[in-house]
């Protein structure tokens, strides 16, 4: 009998995944105590670890692919506007947080630094350069993931050939977090399953951007008004 692992997954599919897991960690995070239900919490937690290297993979995967990078920039710039308020909500109950500012922030400038990349493929200083700056902004500026994001983004995309190398080096990264980030090692098997020629699900063009804010802004409601 096929199982889903006997199956390769198209971009579609792996959007998803990434959405699903980071609602399951957003859920544990703002709606589970984990004083009171601790195997939930972490269970949940521990699915989410799976969310970020699939959006970093799709990001390189968009890069590559699209037709327009500065519409790519622009969408990115927009949404990362648009989910700064539902963000400082979700994560600290406030409308302004300059401590700490939302994942696609990380996703913009690890975008930017994949533009820097390609423009200087074969001037290898020139290329450290730009990714210690990307991860530097994000550093100064409190992304989520901050400059492991970047930096993760950078290694999918220098490393794209070789996807032995690739999928090593996103392994060895991850397990240097620590505890629970180490199990954003799960989202390896999705992305070696990844078959860019495969038409599977279709999502609608902002699906994910729009996602990203609702669901936080949707989550922050029920915590306040439901469950307090």
């Amino acid at each position: 009998m096929e199982t889903i692992w006997d199956k390769q997954f198209g971009r579609a599919f792996l959007k998803i995944a990434a959405m699903f897991t980071m609602l399951c960690d957003h859920i544990g995070f703002i709606l589970v105590p984990v004083n009171r239900f601790p195997e939930i919490y972490y269970t949940l937690r521990i699915i989410g670890r799976i969310a970020f290297p699939l959006f970093c993979f799709m990001l390189v995967e968009g890069f590559i692919h699209t037709h327009s990078r500065k519409n790519y920039i622009i969408r990115l710039a927009l949404f990362a506007v648009i989910s700064e308020i539902p963000f400082d909500l979700f994560s600290c109950g406030s409308t302004s947080d300059w401590g700490s500012q939302n994942v696609m922030w990380t996703l913009l400038i690890g975008f930017i630094v994949l533009c820097g990349l390609e423009k200087f493929e074969e001037q290898y200083l020139s290329k450290l350069v730009i990714v210690f700056a990307g991860g530097l902004v994000a550093y100064f500026m409190h992304t989520d993931y901050s400059m492991f994001g970047v930096f993760l983004i950078a290694i999918l995309y220098i490393c794209r050939y070789n996807n032995k190398i690739r999928i090593a080096l996103l392994g060895i990264m991850v397990l240097m977090q620590g505890r629970i980030e180490a199990f954003a090692a799960l989202s390896i098997p999705f992305i070696m399953k990844y078959d860019p020629d495969k038409n599977d699900i279709h999502l609608p063009k902002y699906f994910f951007y729009v996602f990203y804010p609702a669901h936080l802004f949707i989550l922050y409601l029920i915590h306040k008004f439901i469950l307090n």
